[in-house]
């Protein structure tokens, strides 16, 4: 057992304030050079001695003495001369040091952090700087922490610790590496000083580097006290993730206070020092566990604590949502780009309020591993996304790929792809505008343009006529197509635009074949104006922003939402696309909610949505309530081909079920999808429009409650281009003129 640890808090210390020397000291050193002055003048004055006083007789011993006299001499002139070299040497490495009166000046940098709507911290950007924490506030456990793993003679040394460095020394000796450092905790303050300073980069190895951090740690020691240059120390050190100091350290980690840490808290984050990218417990909670155990060591070694054994059960204290930021990370990479277009440039540090649910990212977040777990090896997928907001556009939760760690690529908000078949109800919905209903009737028969024959994408049966409404939920193509080429690709273009699809889009008839590459969240957030009434929809995440005095910078207010659909045309969309959940294609992503007892059904619950897919390349699901409306991507991110089977029906459409059925089913909506139109009747046009399942399924469908399984025969004019595409445009373009 090593020595009585120091007191930390020592009421007979004095206190100096900021830049006042030590009177006890500066005494001493006063002292010291007079005695040293009298010395050398005793030493180098010779006593004078008159002419008649007769020459004593020399004794035996004068030679001896003369001897050790020119010896020391020589010695005393050797040490004078070493001191002024010495004292140049200072001089000239100190000349340039910069004024340590700064250090108890917080450096900031503009710092953002990212809050959910319930305050929970999912992001954090920039350099990031707490209010200054003083070391007498801590508990006296979290600077133990810092001295057991550091500096454990912090309170013992002038500023450079000579017995630490002979220590290190010999431990690296005999390992015959480096295994030890000998820098104090006033040596680590003086570096970090120095570079933030711009004068040397964290790199540098230099002698003058390490000179000069030797003589500002002496002078340090010299200008402040030890509870001074303590303070400052865990106020500036680096403790990863754009974390500068103790308080945002611990918030950032374990999202509470310095002053709350438990004995466990605080080994973890003094482990950090050493590495702190490698020990964060973000990245990984075995390291940082196995390197708060070696803090805990040392901290019974030094007599701080009894056991190890005694704290390290606070650990399962921890809640994991604490510390797991992964999660939220591509939504909070997403609010955090489109700060400047709402504030401009900033110079301060802010703290920005989202929409973002962690229940419902929780959610999001378990339905896409257990889809992808179950299916994605056997559909050859790699990557998914999600978006889920409200019908008015606030995004509550997101998913922007498999691993935010491998990848921070947000395949949610900057993946174009082309959505195929989700695109059909921007067509549809054009056609019900043009003068079209529900139950208008079209040919579903083979079409051949040119050397080009649009095939259905599965085996279908053709039964010569089928209303829109059976056209949509069986996703025939043949008919989607003469429907565009009745509309014309102008009229489709300025639909989607009008519903929030901001991708450029080739003018011709193309269109129909769903070729236009959109992002995830734009399809999302343009189904949204289907939820939303026919109102405009424009996806947003942040609420507020404010500075740390709590200044308001930002504040939404509700958008005047325009009219971009018809009412009546409202009605008609989600009324089909309710068919296409119910028995069409989207069946996969129907709400499984249990029922409370034997004698209660489960509830009945309006749900709408369209899969879609680009060949084998792209698999989509977008489906909405009255409340929620979520929208799932997958596939692979340099386009490599999916299994032949993988339709939105598949991995989407199963994901958007396993993420919707907890929240809907758990709170069912109150309010129906099909808007009351005035003056007409709600209840007719439902009935009559209902599909005859058995006139649209054909014989080798498989039943309701199982995926559909597609045939490979016929690829879809939606999921693959033509083979003459000049010769199909110059067709349907003439078709859509006549």
């Amino acid at each position: 057992m090593s020595e009585k640890p120091p007191k930390l808090y020592g009421t007979d210390q004095p206190t100096s304030s900021t830049g006042s020397k030590k009177p006890s000291t500066a005494r001493s050193y006063k002292g010291g050079f007079t005695l040293i002055k009298r010395l050398f003048s005793s030493l180098f004055t010779r006593k004078k001695t008159t002419t008649s006083s007769p020459k004593s007789p020399r004794k035996k011993n004068d030679a001896g003495f003369s001897i050790k006299w020119i010896l020391f001499k020589t010695f005393a002139t050797l040490f004078i001369w070493l001191g002024c070299l010495g004292a140049i040497g200072v001089l000239w490495f100190s000349y340039d040091l910069p004024d340590v009166t700064s250090l108890q000046a917080s450096v900031r940098k503009p710092g953002v952090t990212i809050q959910a709507q319930d305050g929970t911290i999912i992001g954090t950007y920039g350099d990031l700087y707490e209010d200054m924490v003083k070391i007498n506030e801590l508990p006296p456990y979290v600077p133990q922490a810092f001295m057991a793993i550091e500096d454990r003679r912090f309170f013992s040394h002038f500023g450079v610790d000579i017995i630490g460095l002979v220590r290190a020394a010999y431990t690296n000796y005999k390992a015959n590496r480096v295994v030890q450092g000998g820098s104090t905790l006033t040596q680590q303050l003086a570096k970090n000083f120095l570079f933030t300073q711009g004068m040397y980069d964290i790199r540098d190895r230099s002698l003058r580097r390490k000179v000069q951090e030797a003589i500002m740690a002496v002078w340090l020691e010299w200008k402040f006290t030890k509870e001074q240059i303590f303070t400052m120390y865990l106020n500036r050190v680096y403790f990863g993730a754009g974390t500068y100091g103790i308080e945002a350290a611990s918030r950032k980690y374990f999202n509470k206070s310095a002053r709350q840490l438990t004995v466990y808290e605080a080994a973890v984050i003094a482990g950090l020092l050493k590495a702190p990218s490698r020990y964060s417990p973000t990245n990984s909670m075995q390291k940082s566990r196995e390197r708060a155990t070696v803090v805990l060591t040392q901290m019974v070694e030094a007599g701080y604590i009894k056991s190890v054994a005694e704290y390290l059960h606070q650990q399962d204290q921890i809640q994991p949502e604490s510390i797991n930021l992964e999660g939220g990370r591509f939504f909070a990479d997403w609010v955090y780009e489109t700060l400047p277009g709402l504030i401009g440039a900033y110079n301060q540090d802010l703290i920005v309020l989202t929409t973002f649910d962690p229940k419902i990212q929780k959610h999001a977040e378990t339905a896409t591993k257990e889809t992808m777990e179950k299916m994605a090896k056997e559909m050859k997928s790699t990557e998914i996304s999600l978006v889920a907001m409200t019908p008015a556009g606030a995004v509550k939760a997101m998913i922007g790929g498999m691993n935010y760690g491998k990848s921070k690529y947000n395949r949610a908000t900057q993946a174009l792809r082309q959505p195929g078949s989700a695109f059909k109800p921007f067509i549809y919905l054009a056609g019900l505008e043009a003068g079209m209903s529900p139950d208008t009737v079209i040919s579903d028969a083979p079409i051949s343009i040119g050397n080009w024959s649009p095939k259905n994408f599965r085996k279908y049966n053709t039964v010569g006529e089928l209303s829109m409404r059976q056209a949509l939920t069986k996703s025939v193509n043949t008919a989607t197509v003469r429907i565009a080429m009745q509309v014309g690709a102008k009229k489709i273009g300025a639909v989607a635009q009008r519903l929030g699809i901001t991708s450029d889009m080739i003018p011709d008839m193309s269109i129909c074949l769903g070729t236009t590459e959109v992002t995830l969240l734009e399809l999302v957030s343009a189904y949204a104006t289907f939820a939303n009434k026919g109102k405009s929809v424009w996806a947003y995440g942040i609420t507020e922003i404010r500075n740390r005095n709590g200044d308001i910078l930002y504040q939404r207010e509700n958008d005047d939402e325009e009219q971009v659909i018809n009412v009546k045309h409202v009605r008609q969309m989600n009324d089909m696309l309710i068919n296409v959940v119910s028995n069409g294609t989207g069946r996969a992503a129907r709400l499984k909610c249990a029922k409370p007892d034997k004698n209660t059904p489960a509830p009945t619950i309006e749900l709408a949505g369209k899969t879609g897919s680009n060949a084998d390349k792209d698999a989509w699901f977008v489906g909405f309530t009255k409340d929620l409306v979520a929208g799932i991507w997958t596939g692979n991110d340099n386009n490599a081909p999916m299994n032949k089977n993988s339709t939105g029906a598949r991995i989407p459409a199963n994901t958007f079920s396993a993420f919707m059925t907890p929240i809907t089913c758990e709170t069912p909506p109150d309010e129906s999808l099909l808007p009351i139109v005035d003056g007409e009747s709600t209840d007719a046009e439902s009935i009559e429009g209902q599909l005859n399942e058995e006139a649209l399924l054909s014989e080798d469908a498989q039943p309701a409650n199982t995926d559909i399984v597609y045939s490979t025969r016929n690829p879809s004019v939606f999921d693959e281009p033509a083979a003459d595409p000049s010769a199909f445009d110059a067709l349907l373009n003439q078709a859509a003129q006549e």
